[in-house]
């Protein structure tokens, strides 16, 4: 009898249709949220802090066995500071996993998955769990994060990393299972992944339809990309993630009080970030808060670019050839492991004309070579889902 899974930490896209969660069960809505007031998509967007982390739940539910039920981690948390207790959520299921990020980081002290996790009586397995930046580990953790780290270390744990170091890292720590596996929202679609890499000798840098990712309002970075990548004839366009939350962009109603339109995923309102009087290329702004819709609007383009690892792999999952740009090690570590294609951050500020030198990165890639590392650790990564016999 296969184990009933637990999925919590973080979430889906669907978990914006939650209505309430009582015990262990979840209440939906049948109606999508349409958040095109400011005051509306500013709330939708602090909801999930970063929608490429949609991908991350995503992948994970769908790389596990069908009896994985989602629960918002919210509610588990309020259950237990409520005095309500996990009784019924320790009786209805037999292993949790618990979909993470760059958990293991300086900036951020994990006492809420502490808290949770060491009421759970039952195995855990923290999936995706990475680091954020190299320094961090040589420094002392954040004293909620050292605790988590103890209640997983006194109960069975698996940790399945997002890479090598973070690997490493928890195995000098004394952990008994630790396995190197990537982020699971690289194995969702994984043909179209394929697809999307054999595509890329065919890419025709600043002729076609770009769709950009980055840190806009934070850096000029990404206004280079795009001023060097971009066709002239305006159908290029630029994903936002989170940069009214944490960079400094601002947008403002139109004459309709509107800032966002839910159907084409455009913003319509009038943007301002840092940089702005650079960007010398026509470019469209979209937000997605539906993979989905996301995946499907990104269907249309011919080449994805850009600094966020999330924005270019929903790229990817859409068939459409992508290439990230390493900006940090969170980013080197998942891109090393996985063998996506990548170029590195400092190369490509350095480069006189960033054009000539992406059309050259791409004709000097070994394809075949790409493919089948990826394909390598896609085998992998469902190999040991089955060990531990949630895959």
């Amino acid at each position: 009898m296969s184990p009933r899974i637990l999925l919590t930490g973080i979430p889906g896209h669907l978990t914006r249709l939650i209505q309430r969660a009582d015990d262990a069960h979840v209440y939906y809505s049948e109606k999508q949220p349409q958040p095109e007031s400011k005051e509306a998509f500013l709330r939708e967007l602090k909801n999930i802090s970063n929608t490429g982390n949609y991908l991350i739940g995503e992948g994970a539910l769908r790389a596990l066995s069908p009896d994985a039920t989602h629960i918002p981690f919210w509610h588990l948390y309020n259950a237990v500071n409520n005095g309500t207790g996990l009784d019924a959520i320790n009786k209805q299921f037999d292993i949790c996993v618990f979909t993470c990020a760059n958990l293991l980081r300086k900036s951020l002290s994990a006492d809420a998955e502490a808290q949770v996790l060491s009421k759970l009586d039952m195995p855990v397995v923290m999936l995706g769990i990475g680091i954020q930046n190299r320094p961090d580990l040589e420094e002392s953790l954040p004293e909620g994060t050292q605790r988590l780290l103890q209640v997983l270390k006194e109960k069975e744990h698996y940790f399945l990393t997002r890479g090598d170091e973070t690997a490493a890292y928890l195995k000098d720590q004394g952990f008994s299972f630790v396995r190197p596996v990537g982020c699971p929202s690289m194995y969702f679609m994984p043909a179209n992944v394929r697809k999307a890499i054999r595509r890329l000798p065919d890419v025709k840098v600043g002729e076609g339809r770009t769709v950009f990712t980055g840190y806009m309002g934070a850096a000029l970075d990404t206004i280079g990309d795009m001023n060097a990548l971009s066709s002239d004839d305006g159908r290029s366009a630029y994903v936002i993630q989170d940069e009214p939350l944490h960079f400094d962009m601002q947008v403002e109603p139109n004459e309709d009080g509107r800032v966002y339109d839910s159907t084409s995923g455009e913003m319509i309102g009038d943007l301002t970030f840092k940089g702005s009087e650079e960007l010398k290329k026509k470019i469209k702004v979209h937000t997605f808060f539906d993979t989905n819709q996301w995946r499907a609007w990104t269907s249309s383009m011919d080449f994805s670019f850009g600094r966020r690892f999330h924005g270019n792999v929903i790229a990817m999952q859409a068939g459409v050839p992508s290439l990230i740009v390493a900006v940090d090690d969170r980013m080197r570590e998942m891109l090393n492991f996985s063998g996506l294609p990548k170029v590195e951050a400092n190369d490509l500020n350095s480069a006189n004309d960033r054009s000539a030198f992406i059309s050259d990165h791409l004709a000097q890639m070994n394809i075949p070579q790409v493919i089948e590392k990826y394909s390598d650790r896609e085998r992998s990564f469902r190999s040991v889902l089955t060990e531990i016999g949630i895959g």
